[in-house]
């Protein structure tokens, strides 16, 4: 999952289509939408795509892996008050009831359609859906060292609500942002999920496909985080 998807002057058809095919192609590493491998700058380009095309239901089903995938980039970057995701979070106070249930309806089931993991049994509300998107932005860069630490300390003994709480109050703006837009169930399985691959990581037992295969519901880039972790670990030791 090397290299960039996109072409420099691709249409939006023509970027969906792109990551349709890679959605299909690589479904077994592709876990949460993160999964799929954008850079910054590829996150741009799509979404300034998006800013130009007209927001109706048409284009929301037409373009759904699209617009799923800017909105949890924009949080994986750290662009939360970027111009898609506001004008997409607005525009959900002003729909109708019954369009605001098929929107959705449009994003339940394309995370269906492809597999992905969504770590909420479905969605109901706009409260649910930001939840699953954070779910679906991960573990940044900028967040993993703070997370593989914590996931150590769990190892070691820590309680589950002990490592949620020092999320909340982290002084660390990205896993506070985490634990502040999650619930309690998507927190809980997502460190205790992390915490058995980083132990499977320190272990020496396994080789990253090995526990990619062994954990196949969990993302792709987390597991990556963590094997990369302890091989630096174990480089210093």
């Amino acid at each position: 999952m090397e290299g960039k998807l996109f072409e420099k002057n691709m249409s939006l058809s023509e970027m969906d289509a792109v990551l349709e095919h890679f959605l299909t192609k690589e479904s077994s590493a592709v876990r949460i939408l993160v999964d799929i491998p954008l850079t910054e700058e590829e996150y741009l380009q799509l979404s300034q795509k998006l800013i130009s095309t007209k927001r109706n239901m048409e284009n929301m089903q037409r373009y759904r892996i699209s617009m799923l995938l800017a909105w949890a980039y924009s949080l994986y970057y750290g662009k939360a008050e970027s111009r898609e995701y506001c004008e997409m979070m607005s525009r959900l106070d002003e729909l109708p009831q019954y369009f605001t249930r098929k929107f959705f309806q449009i994003c339940s089931r394309t995370f269906e359609e492809f597999g992905l993991n969504t770590y909420f049994p479905e969605i109901c509300s706009k409260q649910q859906l930001c939840g699953m998107m954070v779910a679906q932005a991960g573990i940044s860069e900028e967040m993993a060292p703070h997370f593989c630490r914590l996931l150590e300390e769990l190892i070691k003994g820590k309680s589950i609500r002990e490592a949620m709480d020092e999320m909340e109050s982290a002084n660390n703006e990205h896993l506070e942002g985490v634990a502040n837009s999650s619930s309690y169930y998507f927190l809980e399985n997502l460190l205790l999920s992390a915490k058995d691959v980083m132990r499977d990581c320190q272990s020496g037992d396994f080789t990253e496909p090995q526990i990619r295969e062994k954990y196949n519901i969990t993302s792709s880039r987390l597991i990556h985080i963590c094997w990369c972790w302890v091989q630096e670990r174990n480089a210093c030791a």
